[in-house]
């Protein structure tokens, strides 16, 4: 024990020595220090950087039908603007028409004429016509017609057509073909 009593002696000094020289209190006046009828400054912390804006690319509409064929109702047409608004369904035909039946209704009785529309969602979305589309429409005994006509044709021809459903053609969101579908 008489050992602990010297490291004890020395470390005691060393703690006064080092007080001393750090300056536990000063014995001149600070010129830096503010008066004594004056609260001490206070130094803000530098205010955080904005982070440098991250480039953005242009955001891209939603797609409104993906490419392909799809079965719609048609619900406007405006040929000044080049577009048309539209109800997406969907459109059975023969077998698959009965099958797709059966799972909406539980019935005995197979689909009409062996056709099946289905319309679960009452969304209107508008898509524009490329210049040039095709576009044929059932004549007035509801024939199919193979001679194409113009977008004013079929906003003019669309109120008599009453529910008919039409096919139309999407590519890179344009709709590039539309005709009439018969159905009995």
């Amino acid at each position: 024990m008489n050992i602990m009593r010297p490291i004890r002696s020395i470390a005691t000094a060393l703690l006064i020595a080092s007080l001393a020289v750090t300056g536990c209190g000063r014995s001149q006046p600070d010129e830096t220090a503010p008066p004594a009828d004056q609260p001490p400054a206070v130094t803000a912390a530098p205010a955080p950087k904005a982070p440098a804006p991250v480039p953005t690319t242009p955001t891209r509409q939603p797609v409104v039908l993906v490419d392909g064929r799809h079965p719609v109702f048609l619900k406007a047409v405006d040929p000044a603007g080049r577009s048309i608004t539209f109800d997406l369904i969907q459109l059975y035909f023969g077998e698959e028409a009965r099958r797709e039946e059966l799972k909406d209704h539980d019935t005995q009785y197979p689909a009409p004429n062996d056709v099946y529309l289905r319309n679960v969602n009452p969304r209107l979305r508008t898509l524009p016509v490329r210049a040039g589309a095709t576009i044929t429409v059932l004549d007035a005994d509801y024939a199919a017609t193979d001679a194409p006509v113009s977008l004013a044709t079929l906003a003019a021809v669309l109120p008599r057509q009453g529910s008919m459903p039409f096919w139309i053609t999407v590519r890179h969101d344009q709709v590039v073909k539309i005709s009439e579908q018969y159905i009995p």
